[in-house]
């Protein structure tokens, strides 16, 4: 665990204010109690990823009634990723443009050496069959450092929108690789086996801890549920699709498109496997 000063304390004083306890927001939230008292007094522990840090307090902000954006601005996880530059090779680009054209034919028709005149003037004569034959217009060269900007725009969203979907879920080659034997690999990182969801949508669910029932009951949208057992957490019921999971402290995310119609999941030290 390790401690850090809060960065805001609106949930806090809010609270307090409206004379609610910790234990009533628990009650009220399911948000784990140790996740609220970390939230409020600034430190962190295990399970409060930045996945759940923010998620946690959006649900604790709208059972406030308070501005969900306001107060993701003042705890400082409103900003998104910061884009990585992408290279746009070397493209040199006269930024003030050609010389006028009565200049550059001046110094031409000025030189002395009428040779090197004729040399030039083939030369040119050459540039110009090659502009004509590869559709180099003018125009064309005035849109060059429009498209440029565009170009790089365009990758620089695209890199974005590739970081947003990667902060969020499990690589698509680690899923290609389990999906065959429906597991998804999370080996666990701390002692026995650990079970975090976050429902998107109404769900029955049964959980049963080494063969013990621990949960049995709708699980409402947007609440959340931790589960820790020694071998092994089995967990049945209705729309598991739609259970955003953490398994042995890693985020998994949503089940797959062909896991659609699961009705149990198993959960081990080595990760999850589906049960159809």
């Amino acid at each position: 665990m390790t401690t850090n000063q809060p960065k805001s304390t609106v949930l806090k004083d809010t609270r307090v204010a409206k004379g609610l306890t910790l234990d009533l927001v628990h009650e009220a939230t399911k948000i784990p109690l140790d996740a609220l008292k970390a939230i409020e007094e600034g430190y962190s522990v295990r399970m409060l990823t930045p996945f759940y840090f923010k998620g946690f307090i959006k649900i604790y902000a709208e059972f406030l009634g308070l501005d969900v954006k306001d107060v993701f601005t003042q705890y400082g996880v409103d900003k998104p990723p910061v884009p990585k530059p992408v290279p746009m090779g070397k493209i040199s680009i006269n930024q003030q443009g050609p010389k006028p054209t009565s200049e550059w034919l001046s110094n031409i028709f000025n030189a002395k050496n009428a040779s090197l005149l004729g040399r030039v003037i083939v030369l040119l004569v050459v540039v110009w069959g090659i502009f004509k034959i590869g559709g180099c217009t003018v125009n064309a060269i005035k849109k060059w450092p429009k498209a440029s900007v565009k170009l790089q725009e365009k990758a620089v969203k695209k890199d974005i929108k590739k970081q947003n979907t990667d902060e969020d879920v499990v690589s698509t080659k680690t899923l290609e690789k389990s999906k065959a034997a429906n597991t998804i690999e999370a080996a666990s990182t701390v002692q026995g086996v650990e079970l975090a969801v976050h429902a998107n949508r109404d769900s029955w669910l049964q959980v049963k801890a080494d063969d013990k029932i621990v949960f049995q009951m709708t699980m409402k949208k947007g609440t959340m549920e931790i589960w820790t057992a020694q071998d092994r957490i089995e967990l049945t019921g209705k729309n598991i699709n739609e259970l955003d999971m953490e398994v042995n402290g890693k985020h998994i995310g949503l089940l797959g498109s062909s896991e659609r119609k699961a009705k149990r999941v198993v959960i081990t030290k080595e990760g999850l496997t589906v049960k159809k």
